[in-house]
């Protein structure tokens, strides 16, 4: 699992140090999938394991 970089809150716009450009850029939600601001990698996937519960 990933570590979290991010510098701010959950609720407020991250900027986080990329594992891969190791540039701080903030972190850009694109089709569901979180991605560096600045190289424009994936580094958080749209699908991490959750399950789906009907209720």
């Amino acid at each position: 699992m990933a570590e979290d970089r991010s510098t701010e809150t959950k609720e407020g716009s991250k900027s986080r140090r990329c594992i891969y450009c190791g540039v701080k850029a903030p972190l850009v939600w694109v089709h569901g999938h979180g991605q560096c601001g600045n190289c424009g990698i994936n580094v958080q996937e749209c699908c991490q394991g959750e399950n789906c519960v009907l209720r």
